[in-house]
């Protein structure tokens, strides 16, 4: 296979995330997903079972926040702009940790989970994006918020030391606190459902900007084993 391939691969998966950060529209998720798929198979067919894993992960959370923005978006189209206006704030998320992995020494897109979480979430919460009938949303809120949290846990397993006990205790003890605050009554149901909506985006940026980072040695790791 030509020493190109790897990396045409990596510029092709990096437009494809660019372009999703900087328009975060349905098209451009779907672009971003087959981009995805095609990472995927590549890995498989070069036998990286280690990147194919994390380009697996990504593929996921991306359906994830598709299936989840396409379900609450039936609810009401009144509220179009204001969910529009959630996803470019969570883009600008995206925007900066994609330039982190680009430029950083150590890149690290996985802080962007923490300070996320803790900054940039209670922001979006303070405002309703999604509206409908108590119990639709009460419904939606209460299929997904375990989803979530487990998809939250699986990032936390993934960047923290799995064999300090202190570590693995603090990881779930922050997603134990967020989900403790989105329980709290004064919170209205319709931004409990948005902050579950952020919650699967910031997955999704996480896990793609992981993949990046990862795939940045590919083309010179193909270039020497086709030598």
């Amino acid at each position: 296979m030509p020493s190109e391939d790897g990396e045409a691969l990596l510029m092709g998966y990096r437009a494809s995330l660019r372009d999703w950060f900087t328009d975060p529209s349905a098209a451009n998720l779907m672009r971003l997903r087959g981009e995805l798929q095609v990472v995927s198979r590549w890995l498989d067919v070069r036998k990286k079972s280690a990147l194919r894993k994390s380009a697996e992960a990504a593929l996921d959370a991306v359906s994830r926040f598709y299936h989840f923005g396409e379900e609450i978006g039936g609810f009401t189209a009144s509220t179009r702009s204001a969910e529009t206006a959630s996803l470019f704030d969570l883009a600008s998320v995206g925007i900066l940790a994609l330039e982190n992995v680009r430029t950083a020494d150590k890149p690290s897109p996985l802080r962007f989970l923490m300070s996320g979480l803790s900054e940039g979430l209670m922001f979006l919460g303070s405002r309703q994006y999604v509206s409908g009938s108590d119990a639709v949303l009460r419904a939606t809120y209460r299929a997904h918020a375990l989803a979530v949290q487990d998809a939250l846990w699986s990032l936390a397993t993934d960047f923290r030391d799995p064999e300090q006990l202190d570590s693995i205790r603090e990881a779930r003890a922050a997603i134990g606190t967020l989900f403790a605050q989105f329980d709290e009554p004064s919170v209205p149901l319709g931004t409990k459902v948005a902050l579950l909506q952020q919650l699967y985006g910031l997955v999704a940026i996480i896990r793609c900007a992981k993949l990046a980072e990862d795939l940045r040695g590919i083309a010179g790791t193909t270039s020497k084993q086709d030598e």
